[in-house]
């Protein structure tokens, strides 16, 4: 039985988090783990999902960073975060370890990702990327009123994203419109 949700909290990851971050975000996504959760993307790449050099660099930019979903002894979610362009912010590797799948985590850090988007750099849309060949994964941020864009990209080509075992990977962007407060 996993532990009750009060227990945790939700915040800002420093940098003395990101090797967790790291091994989580690859467990969530990547290898023979991943393949307990209905998230992981084994199938489709192999390797990573990231490294502790991307992470960092990512932590380090203005306006990015990673929301934590943890405690003093487990992280159990994150998701990154940036401000992408004016009023348009960025989520990221929304993670959740398979253990905590399917019980209202990722939609609740979602949730949470969309408020800190709107309160702290005023963003209205929320925009997110995914890859085409993960039909459930567009059916459950549609579910969260989320739409496609109609833009897309090829896959990147670097194998710290990791190495596509199918041809055609495609990255399709999917936006919301994030609610004023009243």
């Amino acid at each position: 039985m996993a532990p009750s949700r009060s227990l945790y909290s939700c915040h800002m990851a420093q940098k003395t988090e990101m090797t967790a971050l790291c091994t989580l975000i690859n467990s969530v996504y990547r290898g023979e783990t991943a393949k307990d959760g209905w998230t992981t993307e084994a199938d489709l790449l192999s390797g990573q999902r990231c490294d502790l050099t991307m992470l960092n660099e990512l932590i380090t930019r203005p306006n990015s960073g990673f929301l934590v979903l943890g405690n003093t002894e487990e992280m159990i979610a994150c998701c990154h975060l940036q401000l992408a362009a004016a009023e348009v912010a960025e989520c990221g590797m929304l993670s959740v370890t398979p253990a905590w799948q399917n019980q209202g985590v990722a939609s609740a850090l979602l949730h949470t990702a969309e408020e800190y988007a709107r309160n702290t750099w005023q963003a209205r849309r929320m925009r997110l990327w995914i890859i085409k060949q993960r039909p459930e994964l567009a059916a459950y941020y549609r579910r969260r009123g989320y739409h496609f864009t109609g833009t897309a990209r090829p896959f990147p080509k670097d194998s710290r994203y990791g190495i596509p075992k199918v041809a055609g990977l495609r990255l399709l962007a999917m936006e919301k419109a994030l609610a004023r407060p009243s």
